[in-house]
């Protein structure tokens, strides 16, 4: 078979990875030759991922099979599209937009009764300052569709509104209009899962936390099969519900949630594995499956068939921790503990976004931060074990400026 994916970012390697151990022909679309990426490729399309007249006759040219992408929100509707145009098999365009335009995520809640929240499309900024005098004074402010944190903000009064609605607007790719939704309060979560013929199966959660600087930038997502504070049984099914719900196919799935006054509410909800590696990595660690394969093989054949047994009843623990800052930013002097990172075996992936003499500052949205680790353990006091040593070991000197 030959297989395309894209974009051809360091987040779509494992996927790419898996599809040449299946024994697939692999091509590759991307703006540019990323260093680490485009080398996995067997053919490689010089391309921005939006460019559909391109694309399209290319893959009908080269006679490509189907168009894949994971960990990444813009392309849910850009792989739709064109697999919609190649003859493959792919959701439909129609439910790549419910997947990935926020606005259409709260009116399905309410639509279904699942635990809505007061929300506003507005395309004016005197449209938001009507839902903020009504529903605040704490609300927030999003893109209608858009990734990684950009343009979220929380308003807590009108003079936030009139600072950063413009610039929420600019962050909405294809629907020129800002969500306005009430602030929920609470412990944010995470859900990580799998779409099968019969029914969704959650495979990870999550624990969030948020920088102190900026509550709408995760810190960490700390996945445990329970939690003595939250019933994650009672998250395990509200998440089912919900994705069966939808009508979803097939197909990976990353679904946020906050708890408030005993129900868990949607924050937002994809059709793809949870980034920074949630779905290459710590989403298989957890349910002890190999999604990938499943998710390759039911992309190329709708009729393909495998019954998955998940493996909960354990104590893995696992974490995605970025790195967070002594200050508010500095010029790097010193990296310590790095040759820890590198030979722990537990530790599945890191990455330091940053070398010595480089500025460095507090992240301003998901995609900015300074760097990751992430621990994925068989038991809690191994886990403790690794955090430990890193909180030993790992020290970054920085001349504050």
């Amino acid at each position: 078979m030959k297989i395309m994916v894209l974009p051809g970012t360091i987040w779509q390697v494992p996927l790419m990875k898996k599809i040449k151990a299946l024994g697939h022909e692999l091509y590759l679309a991307n703006p540019v030759k990323n260093e680490g990426v485009y080398e996995h490729a067997d053919h490689f399309l010089e391309t921005d991922i939006f460019a559909y007249d391109r694309i399209i006759p290319y893959c009908k040219k080269e006679k490509i099979d189907v168009v894949m992408s994971d960990e990444c929100d813009i392309a849910t509707d850009v792989i739709a599209k064109i697999n919609k145009e190649i003859g493959a098999n792919c959701i439909s365009v129609d439910m790549a937009d419910l997947f990935t335009n926020k606005f259409l995520m709260r009116e399905f809640c309410r639509e279904h009764d699942i635990n809505a929240i007061p929300y506003c499309r507005c395309t004016t900024i005197s449209e938001a300052l009507a839902f903020y005098t009504e529903y605040g004074p704490k609300v927030i402010m999003k893109p209608l569709d858009s990734n990684s944190s950009h343009g979220v903000f929380t308003v807590n009064s009108e003079a936030d509104i009139l600072e950063k609605f413009n610039e929420t607007l600019t962050f909405s790719r294809n629907s020129k209009a800002v969500l306005v939704e009430k602030y929920i309060e609470g412990t944010e979560f995470t859900v990580d899962g799998i779409m099968t013929e019969s029914g969704h199966i959650t495979l990870a959660i999550s624990e969030k936390e948020h920088y102190q600087h900026n509550n709408n930038i995760a810190k960490s997502l700390f996945f445990t099969q329970n939690n003595s504070k939250f019933d994650y049984d009672l998250l395990r099914k509200t998440n089912d519900e919900l994705l069966n719900a939808t009508g979803l196919p097939f197909g990976l799935t990353h679904v946020e949630y906050k708890y408030q006054d005993g129900k868990y509410y949607l924050i937002e909800m994809a059709a793809r594995g949870g980034g920074n590696l949630i779905s290459a990595i710590i989403a298989p660690f957890m349910a002890d499956i190999d999604n990938y394969d499943y998710l390759i093989k039911k992309t190329i054949d709708n009729n393909y068939s495998c019954k998955l047994e998940t493996n909960i009843d354990n104590d893995r623990t696992a974490i995605l921790k970025f790195l967070d800052l002594p200050c508010e930013g500095g010029v790097v002097k010193k990296i310590h503990g790095e040759e820890y990172l590198l030979s722990e075996t537990r530790i599945k992936s890191y990455k330091l976004n940053f070398s010595v003499g480089d500025y460095i500052h507090q992240p301003e949205s998901d995609s900015v931060r300074i760097g990751y680790y992430i621990i994925c353990a068989e038991t809690r006091a191994e886990f403790d074990e690794v955090i430990q040593n890193i909180s030993d070991k790992l020290k970054i000197d920085i001349e504050d400026k």
